[in-house]
C-alpha cells in the first residue's frame, strides 16, 4: 500500500521520511504507516486541498475493491476509522470526508460507526470487543 500511496501523493514523501526516522529501521507496521496517511489526508482537507482528499479516498476505495484482506483491513479499519477519529477533533468534522466515499467505503464507515456507537474511547471499542469475544466461548 505504502509505495502506491507515495507515489500518487509525493507531498506525503517528507512526512513519510520522518516517519521511518521516528522508527529508526525498525518495522512500523501497516496501522502505523497508514495513520500517518490519515492525518496527511485530513491536514490536507483543513488546508482545503480538496484534490487531494478525493483522490485518496479514491484510492482508498481501489484498496478497498481490489485488495487482498490485510489490505481491505489496513483501508478500512486503518485508514477510515482514523480519519473518523482524527477529523472528530478538527472544526470541520468528518462530514467532507463522508462526501467522498465510494461504495465499498461507505460499507467500511458504516460498520466502523457501529462499532463507536456508544463508545467515547479506544479503551470502550476494546472492551466491547473483548466481551463479544467472551460472550463466543
Amino acid at each position: 500500500m505504502m509505495p502506491i500511496i507515495l507515489e500518487k501523493f509525493p507531498a506525503f514523501g517528507p512526512i513519510w521520511k520522518k516517519h521511518l526516522e521516528l522508527w529508526k529501521g525498525e518495522e512500523a507496521g501497516i496501522y502505523n504507516d497508514i495513520a500517518e496517511f490519515a492525518n496527511f489526508v485530513v491536514d490536507a482537507c483543513e488546508r482545503r486541498e480538496s484534490e487531494s482528499v478525493t483522490a485518496a479516498f479514491s484510492l482508498i476505495e481501489e484498496f478497498l475493491v481490489e485488495g487482498d484482506e490485510e489490505v481491505r483491513n489496513a483501508a478500512s479499519i486503518g485508514f477510515l476509522e482514523d480519519v473518523r477519529n482524527i477529523s472528530a477533533w478538527r472544526r470541520f468534522g468528518p462530514e467532507p470526508f463522508i462526501q467522498r466515499l465510494g461504495p465499498q467505503s461507505k460499507v467500511a464507515w458504516a460498520a466502523i460507526e457501529e462499532i463507536w456507537r456508544g463508545k467515547t474511547s479506544l479503551a470502550d471499542v476494546v472492551r466491547a470487543e473483548i466481551r463479544a469475544e467472551k460472550k463466543k466461548e
